[in-house]
C-alpha cells in the first residue's frame, strides 16, 4: 500500500473511531474550559506584575515576568497533555478491540500523571526559551531581529514536528519525556510522508468546512436577521455550535490519526 492510500485509510479510520467513541469530543472541550479557568486564576499575578512594572524594578520584573510565563505555559501544557492522553488511550483501546468509557480514559490519564507532569515541564521550559529568544529579537537591531525571529520560528516548528508522537509514545510504551521524544523522532522518520499528508489533508478539509460555516453564517444572518434580537441570537448560537463542532472533530481527528500512524509504524 502506497503512502497516499495508507493515509486515506488512516483518515477514514480516524473518523470511524470518532463515530464509535463520540465521547472523545468532550476531551478537547474540557481542555478548553479548564484552560480558560486556569487563565482566570492568573489574573491576580498579572495585576501584581503590572504593579511591579509601574514601580520600575527591572530585576523583580524580570523574575516575576518569566516565572508567570513559565507557570502559564506549564499549566496549559499539563491541561492539553492530560486530555490528549485521554484521546490517545480511547483510540488505542478501540484499535485493540475494546471500548473505553469516558471515565476509563480519565482514570488512565490520572495513572500517567507523573509522565504528564514531566512532559509539561519539558514543554513549558522549551516554550519559555523560545519566548526569551523572541524577546531578545525585539531588543536587537534590525538584522538581529530578523535573524533571531527566523531562528525562533525554525526552532518552534522543529519542536512541534519532532514531538508529534510524544503522547502516543507515553500511552503505548509508558515512556518519559526524553525517551518519548526519541521514539517520536524515530517514528516520524518512518512516517514522514503520511504525517505530511495528514497535516495538509486534514488541514484542507477543515479549512473547507470553515468556509462552509462562513457561508452558512451569512445565510443564517440574512434569513433570521429580520426577526430582530431573537433571530440574531439563534443565528449566533447556531454559528458558534457549528464552528465549535468543526474544531472539536478535527482536533480529535488529528490525534486519532497520529495514534493510528504511531501504532502502524511501531507494530503496536
Amino acid at each position: 500500500m502506497g503512502v497516499f492510500s495508507r493515509s486515506w485509510e488512516l483518515t477514514k479510520m480516524s473518523f470511524r473511531v470518532i463515530k464509535l467513541d463520540r465521547e472523545m469530543l468532550l476531551f478537547p472541550l474540557l481542555a478548553g474550559i479548564f484552560s480558560l479557568l486556569f487563565s482566570a486564576t492568573l489574573l491576580f499575578p498579572t495585576i501584581l506584575l503590572e504593579i511591579i512594572r509601574s514601580s520600575g524594578d527591572s530585576v523583580a520584573l524580570s523574575v516575576v515576568d518569566y516565572a508567570l510565563i513559565f507557570v502559564s505555559y506549564l499549566g496549559m501544557a499539563f491541561i492539553a497533555t492530560f486530555f490528549n492522553v485521554c484521546v490517545v488511550f480511547t483510540t488505542k483501546t478501540r484499535f485493540e478491540g475494546g471500548d473505553a468509557t469516558f471515565m476509563d480514559s480519565i482514570k488512565f490519564a490520572f495513572s500517567k500523571i507523573h509522565l504528564i507532569f514531566a512532559w509539561s515541564l519539558v514543554s513549558a521550559t522549551v516554550g519559555l526559551l523560545l519566548r526569551a529568544l523572541d524577546q531578545a529579537a525585539q531588543r536587537a537591531g534590525t538584522v538581529g531581529r530578523i535573524l533571531l525571529g527566523i531562528l525562533s520560528t525554525i526552532l518552534g516548528m522543529t519542536w512541534s514536528i519532532v514531538t508529534i508522537f510524544v503522547i502516543p509514545a507515553m500511552v503505548y510504551d509508558d515512556l518519559g519525556p526524553m525517551e518519548a521524544i526519541k521514539k517520536s523522532t524515530a517514528t516520524l522518520r518512518r512516517t514522514w510522508g503520511e504525517s505530511l499528508i495528514r497535516h495538509f489533508g486534514l488541514g484542507l478539509i477543515q479549512f473547507l468546512f470553515m468556509l462552509l460555516g462562513v457561508a452558512l453564517a451569512v445565510l443564517l444572518f440574512g434569513t433570521l436577521g429580520g426577526m430582530g434580537g431573537t433571530g440574531l441570537a439563534i443565528a449566533i448560537g447556531l454559528t458558534v455550535i457549528y464552528f465549535l463542532a468543526v474544531i472539536l472533530i478535527f482536533t480529535v481527528a488529528n490525534n486519532v490519526y497520529n495514534t493510528a500512524l504511531y501504532a502502524y509504524a511501531n507494530g503496536s
